[in-house]
């Protein structure tokens, strides 16, 4: 694959590069560029419409990962939650809502194990929280 040339320049500069059309932040570009076209597409599920990117088993480099949030619609979260094993590791409340924000698309990588368990709670803006989550394999 080819990188997009858009502004996620995170997943396809920073180890471990992804080069190919990623689940979350990618098929959220493309839905909302698709929609932005005329082309018109019906929204994904609610619980579909956000992935917690980095999470994936090939999104391990070195014992490190890079953990964030993708959304289809970023503008309505107010702020993510992060846990690690089910015990909170940190808050963001910018986008692109990254575990370890240091500055937009600039984040630390945490240091882990391969199999260890993540999710989110996503704290939207009209006062829903919902769990986004996934079991490293």
């Amino acid at each position: 694959g080819a990188s997009w040339g858009y502004y996620n320049n995170l997943t396809k500069q920073e180890p471990p590069a992804d080069w190919g059309i990623t689940p979350g932040e990618d098929r959220f570009f493309a839905l909302r560029m698709a929609r932005a076209a005329g082309i018109r597409i019906e929204d994904p599920p609610e619980k579909e419409q956000f992935h917690l990117q980095g999470t994936e088993p090939d999104a391990y480099w070195q014992g490190h990962r890079w953990i964030r949030l993708a959304s289809l619609y970023p503008e309505r979260i107010d702020h993510v939650v992060f846990y690690r094993e089910g015990h909170p590791v940190g808050l963001c409340h910018d986008e692109p809502f990254t575990l370890g924000y240091q500055t937009n698309w600039k984040q630390e990588a945490v240091v882990c194990d391969r199999e260890e368990r993540w999710s989110a709670d996503v704290h939207l803006c009209d006062g829903r929280v919902l769990r986004c989550g996934t079991i490293l394999t």
